[in-house]
């Protein structure tokens, strides 16, 4: 990927949790924020951009999946990642269909098994946003042809 390193937004309101995450993360050189507060990450959100979004799906304020609807409505780029039981089933699968989570890991996970997570969603985010800059390029080149041409002519 590139020199700096990937940016990583951890949302979740048990702190115990979110920095054992959090920790682990930093393992792999991996930029991470810790929010306890979904709707306090929104307003991190509009501040900030971050290659991987990773909520609990249970939190007092507002699920995960409300949450990570939101978070895309903001940062269309960035992966999203839901942390949630099996209890959850039905409202993840909604958000699935609304494209708002790419990846779901069910509690309690692997540590190991959360890192590959991690390193595949970032490699789509790296893969993605490679071509969306070269849509862009080639986009830009063909407008700067069609001016080319219009002022030849």
């Amino acid at each position: 990927m590139g020199t700096e390193p990937n940016t990583i937004l951890l949302v979740d309101d048990d702190s115990l949790v979110a920095n054992s995450l959090a920790r682990l993360l930093r393992t792999k050189g991996y930029d991470v924020s810790i929010c306890p507060d979904p709707k306090a990450a929104l307003v991190i959100c509009k501040k900030r951009t971050f290659d991987l979004i990773i909520t609990d799906q249970h939190m007092p304020v507002m699920y995960g999946t409300e949450f990570a609807q939101q978070a895309k409505k903001l940062q269309p780029a960035a992966r999203i990642i839901l942390i949630s039981s099996y209890s959850d089933f039905e409202q993840v699968i909604n958000a699935f269909n609304m494209v708002a989570i790419d990846q779901q890991v069910l509690k309690p996970w692997d540590n190991s098994d959360l890192l590959k997570v991690v390193d595949e969603q970032l490699q789509l985010s790296f893969e993605m946003s490679w071509q969306e800059q070269r849509a862009k390029h080639d986009g830009d080149t063909k407008s700067l042809s069609a001016n080319t041409l219009l002022r030849a002519g």
